[in-house]
């Protein structure tokens, strides 16, 4: 056998295996806009540029036929690419969101790590969906003195905030018009430099037969806060929208 078609049938097999991490990752761990809000991208680079392509690229170029000591480098190679698949596959597990809660003014997507599930009031936000996150309305107490210990816990007792906080979570459709009310209409949006102006219009173009009343909801991402292209009418999302939301 050839270094050439060693490696092909390699990269063959790497491409089956990364393709089916990745399948589960866009379908089931970061569905839809999650995995762009999430910063998911790192750890999806390590496992495609070990696994698919230093993987292939190393045994084209240790692999002779009849070399002395070539299945050691074989396994040595195939150690590298499970640790990196070990490694990528483990971090997007772990980070991988549950819930998209509005709090206040924007939308923050929330693992399960650190949620008291028992004080979970409402039976349809205590399980998550096979393919989507958990839509979480996070109302804030209109009491002041209940908004002030929320407020002391949170400084002064290290408390997560509201959107952490799963005893003041309802369903989405609880908080219908404090949603609407934070979007701002696309028509009044300010872009802060020609490519915000172009991503703008890309939306425009894209959904507004459909959607004829857009607007944005701020986003808190991992590496940035985005935006959250929103019909204000049904109060569906869209997908994210790279914008600077304030």
């Amino acid at each position: 056998m050839t270094r050439f078609r060693a490696s092909s049938i390699h990269l063959a097999i790497s491409a089956c295996v990364v393709a089916f991490i990745l399948a589960i990752v866009f379908l089931f761990w970061y569905p839809r806009s999650t995995f762009e809000i999430a910063g998911a991208m790192r750890p999806v680079f390590v496992l495609v540029g070990v696994d698919l392509v230093l993987g292939p690229l190393l045994t084209l170029i240790v692999y002779k036929q009849g070399k002395p000591g070539l299945l050691f480098d074989l396994c040595f190679i195939a150690l590298v690419q499970v640790a990196a698949l070990v490694y990528g596959s483990y971090t997007l597990n772990s980070a991988r969101p549950h819930y998209l809660v509005f709090s206040i003014d924007r939308i923050t997507l929330i693992t399960d790590e650190g949620v008291d599930q028992s004080s979970i009031r409402f039976e349809e936000l205590a399980k998550k969906p096979l393919r989507d996150v958990l839509r979480v309305f996070a109302r804030a107490p209109t009491d002041p003195n209940e908004m002030k210990r929320l407020m002391e816990s949170v400084l002064f007792e290290g408390k997560p905030d509201l959107e952490r906080r799963s005893e003041y979570w309802e369903p989405w459709r609880s908080g219908n018009e404090t949603i609407r009310a934070a979007i701002l209409p696309l028509g009044d949006f300010e872009p802060a430099s020609d490519l915000e102006q172009q991503h703008i219009a890309e939306a425009i173009d894209r959904y507004s037969d459909l959607h004829p009343n857009l607007g944005i909801l701020p986003v808190g991402g991992i590496e940035e806060d985005i935006g959250m292209l929103m019909d204000i009418d049904t109060l569906a999302d869209l997908g994210v929208i790279r914008v600077n939301p304030w």
